[in-house]
C-alpha cells in the first residue's frame, strides 16, 4: 500500500501552485475597454452619454453634445464655445468639408455658431438652442478665379459680388457642391438651408445647367428657403438637420413646420418636374 504525502509536502505544493497562478494573473493583460463609436484616441471614453436634442431650435437644450473641432477642411469663426451639436450635425459638417476639399483642392468650410455645450440661448440668435443648427460661410473666388478664404461672413449682392469686397465673387460651382453634399448626406436629413431667395435661385439655376439629377435638385429646392422673419441670410448658410430617429418624443421641429414628421417619406417618392417650384417661406426667427 502506498504511503500518502506528508501534510507539510501537500501544503508546500499547494502554495507553489497558488503563487504561480497569482503571478500569471498579475502578468495577464487587462481586458481592452470598448472604444467609443466614431471617436478614437486619447479623448475616447468607455461609455458615451446619449446625445439628445430636447425641445425646439428656438426653445431647447442639448445633452451629450459633440464638439466640432478645427481641421485642414474646417475653420471656426468664433472662439465663443458655441461649437457643439448633435453627432449627426458634426458628422454632416465634417463629411461635407472633406467631400468639398476632395473635389476642389484647398477648399475649407468657414463655420460660425452651432450651439453651446448644454444648448439654450446663445447671443445673437433666436435659435441654435438644441444642437441641430449651424452657420456656414459662403464660398468665394477672387478676381483671378482662385478660391479665397475671407475671415468674416460676406454679404452677396444681386450680381454675385461680395458687398464688402467687390473683388470677391460668389462661387457657384463650390457653393452648389456644398449644398448638394448636404442634401445627399447619408447620415442625416437636412431639414432647412436658410438662404436669401436670390442666392437660392442662383444655385438652382447652376444645378439645372449642369444637369443635376432631378431628385437631388428637388431636395435642394425644398430645403433652401429665405426666412420670412429675421435676416435674409445673404451672407451665410444656416443649415438645420431634422430630429434624429428615436428622439421624436423629446426633439421638437420648429413650431411652424408641422409637416416635419412626414417630410422624409415625401422626399423619397419620385418627384415630378412640376414639383420644382418655389416653396413657401417658412417662419424662421434667427438673426443669423
Amino acid at each position: 500500500m502506498r504511503r500518502g504525502w506528508p501534510s507539510f509536502a501537500l501544503l508546500a505544493i499547494l502554495g507553489i501552485a497558488g503563487s504561480s497562478a497569482a503571478n500569471e494573473s498579475a502578468m495577464a493583460p487587462a481586458p481592452k475597454r470598448s472604444a467609443v463609436p466614431g471617436r478614437a484616441g486619447p479623448k475616447a471614453r468607455a461609455t458615451v452619454p446619449a446625445s439628445l436634442s430636447i425641445g425646439s431650435p428656438t426653445s431647447g437644450k442639448l445633452e451629450g453634445a459633440v464638439e466640432l473641432e478645427p481641421s485642414s477642411a474646417i475653420r471656426l469663426r468664433h472662439a465663443n464655445g458655441a461649437h457643439f451639436g448633435l453627432p449627426g450635425l458634426i458628422g454632416l459638417l465634417e463629411r461635407s468639408s472633406k467631400r468639398l476639399a476632395a473635389h476642389f483642392k484647398g477648399s475649407s468650410l468657414h463655420v460660425g455658431d452651432l450651439s453651446r455645450k448644454e444648448g439654450g440661448e446663445i447671443a445673437g440668435h433666436k435659435s441654435h438652442e438644441s444642437g441641430r443648427d449651424a452657420d456656414v460661410a459662403f464660398l468665394f473666388v477672387g478676381a483671378d478665379g482662385e478660391s479665397v478664404a475671407p475671415s468674416e461672413f460676406l454679404s452677396v449682392d444681386d450680381k454675385g459680388f461680395a458687398v464688402e469686397n467687390r473683388s470677391y465673387r460668389f462661387d457657384d460651382a463650390r457653393n452648389w457642391a456644398l449644398v448638394e453634399a448636404w442634401v445627399t448626406d447619408p447620415g442625416v436629413r437636412v431639414e432647412h438651408i436658410f438662404i436669401a431667395d436670390r442666392l437660392r435661385a442662383r444655385l438652382l439655376a447652376h444645378a439645372r445647367a449642369k444637369g443635376t439629377y432631378l431628385p437631388v435638385l428637388h431636395r435642394a429646392a425644398m430645403a433652401m428657403k429665405q426666412p420670412s422673419a429675421g435676416q435674409a441670410h445673404d451672407d451665410h448658410y444656416h443649415v438645420r438637420i431634422a430630429c434624429p430617429p428615436g428622439q421624436r418624443r423629446v426633439c421638437v421641429a420648429a413650431p411652424e413646420r408641422h409637416e416635419a414628421e412626414t417630410a422624409p417619406a415625401s422626399l423619397r417618392r419620385p418627384i415630378p418636374p412640376r414639383a420644382l417650384v418655389k416653396p413657401k417661406k417658412e417662419r424662421e426667427t434667427t438673426r443669423r
